[in-house]
């Protein structure tokens, strides 16, 4: 039984020969060669896409980071006047009548030359600035720009019989209208506007102090709320006793500033007519039940 163990077993040819060999491996070569190039394709495509997308993406940040920047430095601002003036200013009609524009101007800071501005009370200089819209009527806000604008549904309204909308003061003026009160308030004018006894001065003089530190404090607030930061450099100057120049401040300095000119105008031309062409009885419209009537003045 051992010795068949080690007993040399002769060949025998498998019953396919080598050529059918030869054709099934190539035949599972040829059939499975596509598959492949089809995964290989897809994986190729898809590494392009998920690349494609990234820097796809990278650009479309940048490009975004670029145009941030660029408007906040106002590179990319069409009309840089109106960008400003709806940026800094609250919603009037004025914002969408007035062409907003701004030029350099030269200020007149002379400390001993005084302009007309600056003399003492009298026709002429009261003539000067009544001409800046010191003392022009209310205009009128239609009903459509009045919350935009800041007014409330309860404010005194005009009547349908004149056209509706709300009375309403330029504020530009009226702060021009509170620096003139305190030039007639000052202590060499105030004896003149007493005596004329118009505007302001009709009232007794208690109600004059009142108006006067009303219109004083609004200017504090106005010239705090658009703090000027330019700077006032200094001069040098010969006193006629002193020995030496000494430094003096100059205020003859230059400003950025919008076109008051043109606001005048367009105040002047909205103003409401005088109450002696009016029917005062009808011109306003009465408060509804609901709308806030104050019991003292605010």
């Amino acid at each position: 039984m051992f010795s068949r163990l080690f007993t040399k077993t002769p060949f025998k040819k498998a019953p396919q020969d080598e050529d059918e060999d030869s054709e099934a491996l190539l035949s599972c070569s040829l059939s499975s060669a596509p598959q492949q190039l089809d995964k290989d394709r897809a994986h190729d495509e898809l590494r392009i896409a998920v690349r494609a997308v990234f820097v796809c993406t990278v650009i479309y940040i940048a490009i975004g980071i670029a145009i941030g920047l660029s408007f906040k430095s106002g590179e990319f601002v069409t009309n840089p006047d109106e960008f400003c003036i709806n940026h800094i200013s609250r919603y009037s009609p004025l914002v969408g009548e007035v062409k907003p524009s701004w030029k350099i101007v030269q200020f007149n800071g002379s400390f001993l030359h005084e302009n007309i501005y600056r003399q003492t009370a009298g026709p002429e200089v009261d003539a000067a600035w009544e001409a800046l819209g010191v003392e022009y009527r209310s205009v009128i806000v239609p009903e459509s720009e009045a919350e935009r604008s800041g007014l409330r549904p309860d404010q005194v309204k005009r009547s349908e019989y004149y056209g509706g909308g709300y009375p309403a003061n330029v504020e530009g003026l009226h702060h021009l209208h509170c620096l003139n009160l305190l030039r007639k308030a000052l202590k060499w004018n105030y004896d003149y506007y007493l005596e004329k006894q118009e505007g302001a001065f009709k009232n007794a003089e208690y109600v004059v102090r009142y108006h006067v530190t009303h219109c004083l404090d609004i200017l504090r607030q106005q010239l705090m709320c658009v703090p000027d930061v330019g700077v006032l450099g200094q001069v040098w100057w010969q006193p006629e006793s002193g020995e030496h120049p000494t430094p003096f401040v100059d205020f003859n300095t230059k400003h950025q500033c919008r076109d008051y000119e043109a606001i005048r105008v367009w105040a002047e031309a909205h103003q409401l007519p005088p109450e002696s062409e009016v029917d005062m009885n009808r011109f306003y419209e009465v408060p509804n039940p609901s709308d806030v009537v104050y019991s003292e003045i605010p």
